[in-house]
């Protein structure tokens, strides 16, 4: 039996020998969405990417976008960028993503990506597949 000392000396080990992203505990890193301003427009070039990268419906995502930033949008199906009618401030549209990806995407109780979005009665839930955790989100 390994006393207190020896487990910590053995637990400090293996988090120097440890990758930096497991030994942080974060192995979670949503897309950086690459914005560019072209006249009027707001585009969105790699929409589809950021969408698959939270395990998310592309059309849930834009119309939250949509909402939260009060423009009309359209999906390019051929180029899979998404378009907002009027500019918008880059940092903005990051902000509103993080604002999403906290809603809709981290459990509230282990914080944890790893979920997914069920139907339960007459509402949403975020169904946690980590803890197991089933919670309420926000109507889009």
């Amino acid at each position: 039996m390994a006393s207190e000392e020896e487990y910590l000396e053995m637990l400090a080990a293996a988090r120097k020998e440890a990758p930096p992203v497991v030994a942080s505990g974060e192995r979670f890193r949503p897309p950086r969405p690459i914005i560019v301003i072209i006249g009027r427009q707001t585009h969105i070039s790699n929409f589809r990417e950021i969408a698959s990268g939270l395990n998310r419906d592309p059309h849930l995502l834009a119309r939250f976008l949509s909402k939260e930033l009060g423009s009309p949008y359209f999906i390019t199906e051929e180029s899979k960028k998404l378009i907002l009618s009027r500019r918008i401030d880059p940092q903005l549209v990051e902000a509103r993503l993080r604002k999403f990806i906290e809603r809709y995407v981290l459990c509230p109780v282990c914080g944890r990506p790893d979920t997914r979005i069920v139907k339960v009665r007459r509402g949403w839930a975020l169904k946690c597949e980590a803890c197991g955790a089933t919670s309420p989100v926000p109507k889009i």
